[in-house]
């Protein structure tokens, strides 16, 4: 997974395989995890828009010329960190997923851990994951078409199997559909800033997705 994530797991080793240089590298991998930690709980308890590079400097204890070389710029570290949250709500989808439990089971544990997620970082994380920025576009298209579009058919499969989706809708259908929502939400940047935290606003779009307007084919009804 992580392939998609430039500089999370870097090696230790430098081409030449030098023992000196790879304590080096250790040092500063050591000193970018640290300078990451520092951000995400910075940015978890402010949003992304409110921390300065000061600000995370100071709590990860080195320079913000530091950060700078590590990261480039304050937009790169912002990046690097809803990527890695991204890779990381991919895997605890994976695991939900892959996981035992019937298919309700798994759509409440789903909604549940994306409303969590809606929660943090004071309600940035779609607004940023889903901005115009090039970078964001290609990285969100890569890890949706290879592993979101993946996953979620495997999960529908497993639906239809335990008689809980239609057998109407093909899987062709049902990525196509996605692939529709993924851009709309990447044109909807401002929308997603508006809607912030709301979660409750964010529970009413997974309803739209998993029943539409009708609700749920057993007739009930969210209270």
């Amino acid at each position: 997974m992580h392939q998609y994530l430039e500089n999370v797991n870097v090696s230790g080793y430098d081409v030449c395989g030098s023992a000196r240089v790879n304590g080096f590298d250790r040092r500063k991998q050591r000193k970018k995890e640290s300078i990451r930690r520092a951000a995400v709980e910075l940015f978890r308890a402010h949003g992304f828009k409110r921390v300065s590079i000061g600000e995370i400097a100071q709590k990860a204890d080195v320079s913000p010329v530091t950060i700078y070389n590590y990261f480039g710029s304050r937009a790169a570290l912002v990046q690097d960190v809803v990527k890695a949250q991204f890779l990381g709500l991919l895997e605890r989808l994976r695991a939900i997923i892959q996981g035992e439990g019937a298919f309700p089971e798994k759509i409440e544990a789903l909604v549940f851990d994306k409303t969590r997620t809606a929660e943090e970082f004071q309600g940035e994380m779609a607004e940023t994951l889903f901005s115009s920025d090039p970078e964001m576009r290609r990285f969100v298209e890569t890890v949706w078409r290879r592993d979101v579009n993946e996953l979620t058919a495997e999960l529908f499969e497993e639906g239809r199997r335990q008689g809980y989706v239609s057998g109407g809708i093909s899987q062709e259908a049902l990525i196509l559909y996605l692939e529709m929502l993924r851009r709309g939400a990447a044109a909807s940047s401002e929308e997603l800033a508006a809607i912030g935290g709301n979660v409750r606003f964010f529970r009413e779009l997974n309803h739209l997705f998993l029943y539409g307007m009708m609700g749920r084919k057993d007739g009930s009804r969210d209270s």
